[in-house]
């Protein structure tokens, strides 16, 4: 028998261990171990283990050559060595063939063959198998079997992890690892602690999209929001396919389009790169508006669960912060503060840093802030090319507010725009990013001239909506009512309370709370009124302290939404002199008006409609050319006073004297 060549002490080391197996096991050949060394060493194979069915063949033909066994000797030996192989993979992987014979979610056949792979690889229980393994099998697989038997197999492993991983989690332990944790490592779906969740991505095919890896060279900070994302839909999202086509997929492009363009922070995207994101988006969907969902959702997410407000993001979204009641409109809620139309970072930072100051410490409402933000946004977009807008001069803002006045705008448009720009200069010089204030806003503000809107609406306008009212949705049909009945803002209607209608025992009245003027207000309504909402109240059993009108999510109804579907059903049940062109404000107008024209006075129709000042009251009241019309009427009408009063008629044939 030719001597085995040692060629370096690695190669020894693998020979001394394939010689220990072979000689120190129960089922070890008694004669011939030295036959099965040489030829499982020229085969390449140094632990009994690692053997395979082909190579068993082989042994035997190997031993038949030799000319120095009988049959059943060769039989017998080979058999020998099958055992010892059995010996030793019970010994050192028992109890990983107890954890897959243990799965009765697979095939015996499909079983067996998992069960020699992960041998192979040295696997001693199934919760060492991942992603990485899985694919190894897969790429082994695809040398040997069709598609189609690749996908039974691998499916066959996922099974025995799948019923490995349920197991766990029957145990404390176990229970205590349910949740997803991040690290540096590759995710893959049907693997995660909540199996039942991970069962309904069984029958997805291309299994690549179930793949997240965190192992890659990007950004550790986008890599943990992506995580958290993912997260979020899996924890939140229950219809499977809108998990899969709004939140999955898209998230996993988002992923990959910023480790392409080196992006490391999703809440700072800008225009282009959400643009850019957008075109790769079209090239995959048809509906993209759908997908690209996904940039809006990752940074709501990531901004609303931050343990401190993440005041450098690019928008902010305000159920984050808890604004004072007298803050907000719940019927036209602010939803979010966006700053990336800035491209200039310096004066994004200037304004992020101003309005961190008005929504914390200053006292406007949140819609007011909102006027505001828009109007320094386009202020400071103008001068984006700018260095930096701490050194504009007054000459530049002139040419800026030059602008806004030639098109168009009304005055007290301008001088708002004008003084909210004032405002945010001044907190640049107070927080010394400038040294003195830039511009005399008294200089460039325009002359305001009170001026009357003609609003009032016409009897036969509101009674042709009344007459088919009736075909309305019954929320539809009484804030209707409300308006005309009251003349109530349309957010104070859509704000109204169950506790808000009562009788005094004398006469029906209503409290209303004045979202513009912050206080409360009571005035009179009339009877029929109060019976109508008083049924309404009692028949959907609404709570005194409760929104009278509620939108889907349980707040105030939406004033947009009402305005909406109000003139939708204008359209569609053919209320022609309305239609489109219905205003809520228009029957605030025409309450004023009709008070007025019944001989109520300016000062309880101020009080009435909450104003601060009659003036306001007075651009209310169609009074004018009504009011024109009646005192010359009434003048004329008074002895002395006709036009023809002191005209002397002349007789006839009589002289007129000089």
């Amino acid at each position: 028998m030719p001597a085995l060549r040692i060629l370096n002490t690695e190669l020894q080391e693998k020979l001394d261990y394939l010689r220990t197996q072979l000689t120190k096991g129960n089922e070890a050949p008694s004669i011939g171990w030295e036959y099965a060394e040489y030829y499982l060493a020229e085969a390449g194979i140094y632990d009994v283990l690692l053997i395979e069915e082909k190579d068993f063949c082989n042994y035997k033909s190997f031993l038949i050559k030799t000319g120095r066994f009988t049959k059943n000797q060769v039989f017998q030996l080979s058999g020998s060595l099958r055992r010892l192989k059995q010996e030793l993979i019970q010994n050192e992987y028992g109890e990983l063939i107890n954890e897959i014979e243990q799965c009765d979610t697979a095939q015996s056949k499909l079983k067996g063959n998992v069960r020699n792979f992960l041998i192979r690889q040295g696997i001693h229980h199934i919760r060492e198998v991942d992603y990485g393994i899985r694919k190894l099998y897969e790429s082994e697989l695809k040398k040997t079997k069709s598609s189609s038997k690749t996908f039974e197999y691998l499916k066959a492993l996922d099974r025995i992890k799948q019923f490995d991983i349920r197991k766990e989690m029957t145990t404390v332990s176990g229970r205590n690892r349910m949740q997803l944790k991040y690290e540096k490592q590759v995710i893959f779906l049907p693997y995660i602690p909540d199996q039942d969740l991970a069962a309904e991505f069984e029958y997805i095919h291309d299994k690549s999209e179930l793949v997240w890896d965190f192992s890659r060279n990007a950004s550790e900070k986008l890599k943990r929001q992506v995580f958290q994302v993912l997260c979020y839909a899996l924890e939140n999202i229950k219809d499977g396919k809108d998990r899969r086509v709004r939140y999955l997929l898209p998230l996993k492009w988002l992923y990959e389009f910023c480790i392409e363009k080196e992006i490391g922070d999703i809440e700072c995207l800008e225009i282009a790169q959400i643009q850019g994101l957008e075109t790769i988006v079209a090239g995959k969907v048809v509906n993209v508006k759908n997908s690209m969902q996904i940039v809006d959702n990752s940074r709501k997410i990531l901004f609303m669960s931050g343990q401190e407000i993440h005041w450098h993001a690019n928008v902010w979204y305000l159920e984050r912060f808890n604004f004072a009641p007298e803050r907000i409109n719940p019927s036209n809620p602010v939803y979010r503060f966006t700053f990336y139309e800035v491209l200039n970072l310096k004066n994004r930072e200037l304004l992020q840093e101003y309005m961190r100051y008005q929504v914390g410490i200053g006292n406007l409402t949140i819609n007011n802030i909102r006027s505001q933000l828009s109007y320094i946004k386009r202020f400071l977009i103008y001068f984006d090319g700018m260095e930096s807008i701490c050194r504009v001069t007054d000459e530049q803002i002139g040419e800026y507010f030059t602008l806004i006045i030639d098109e168009g705008n009304k005055a007290e448009t301008v001088n708002r725009q004008i003084f909210d720009v004032y405002k945010f200069f001044q907190y640049l010089n107070v927080k010394g990013y400038i040294k003195k204030q830039v511009f005399d806003p008294g200089y460039y503000s325009l002359k305001a001239h009170p001026y009357h809107h003609d609003r009032s609406v016409q009897e036969d306008k509101y009674m042709e909506i009344l007459n088919k009212l009736k075909y309305f949705p019954e929320v539809q049909r009484l804030i209707f009512l409300n308006l005309w009945a009251t003349g109530l803002r349309i957010s104070e209607v859509c704000t109204l309370k169950g506790g808000a209608y009562y009788w005094d025992g004398e006469d029906a009245w209503l409290k209303v709370y004045q979202i513009k003027m912050k206080a409360e207000k009571m005035i009179p309504i009339s009877l029929v009124l109060y019976r109508i909402m008083k049924i309404y109240i009692k028949k959907h059993q609404i709570k005194t302290t409760e929104f009278l009108f509620k939108a889907q999510d349980g707040g105030a109804y939406r004033t947009g939404t009402f305005l909406k579907g109000f003139r939708s059903n204008c359209k569609k049940y053919g209320v022609c002199l309305s239609g489109d062109k219905f205003k809520t404000h228009d029957y605030r107008h025409t309450m004023a008006s009709g008070l007025y024209d019944n001989g109520v006075s300016i000062q309880t129709i101020r009080d009435y409609l909450g104003h601060n000042n009659e003036d306001m009251t007075k651009q209310y009241i169609d009074y004018m050319p009504k009011r024109i019309e009646q005192a010359n009427t009434d003048y004329f009408r008074q002895p002395g006073n006709a036009l023809a009063a002191g005209i002397i008629p002349k007789k006839r044939g009589e002289k007129t004297g000089k």
